[in-house]
């Protein structure tokens, strides 16, 4: 009778410690998953945001290059268009899997880091014979001014 009690208790004994075993591992379990997929998440966007730093090494270069190949230039419009272009064409084949958007991004990300602090183009200034002499740029004139 003592044999028959003692065999259920221990039963039900080992049976309630393998529900709270397994509930244990189910927990743990899910936390790793969750531990896991946060990890990998934060590598994938480390790896995103060095993979766009080093494009945007590349087109600071690119675009560097393309404007020393354009300094001196008959017109402003041309000028504007091929740069544009060869920025294109330089960048695509500095990153064959870029897209054009891609390209577009980084030609003004770039372009605002570098004309950062510079004047406006307002237009082209031509001497008294109508030849182009260089770019204006706005400037301010004090109204007045004491000799």
């Amino acid at each position: 009778m003592w044999q028959e009690a003692l065999n259920t208790i221990g039963t039900a004994a080992l049976t309630a410690l393998v529900g709270v075993a397994v509930v244990a591992i189910k927990v743990l379990g899910d936390a790793a998953g969750k531990y896991i997929t946060e990890k990998a998440a934060a590598v994938r966007a480390k790896a995103g945001a060095d993979k766009w730093n080093h494009w945007m090494d590349l087109a600071r270069q690119t675009f560097a290059a393309v404007d020393e190949e354009f300094r001196i230039t008959p017109t402003l419009e041309s000028t504007i268009s091929a740069k544009q272009k060869l920025f294109d064409e330089a960048l695509k084949k500095a990153i064959p899997e870029i897209t054009d958007a891609q390209i577009e991004q980084l030609r003004q990300a770039v372009a605002g880091e570098i004309n950062k602090g510079r004047a406006a183009i307002c237009g082209q200034v031509t001497d008294e014979q109508g030849n182009i002499g260089g770019l204006a740029a706005e400037t301010t004139v004090p109204a007045t001014q004491t000799a």
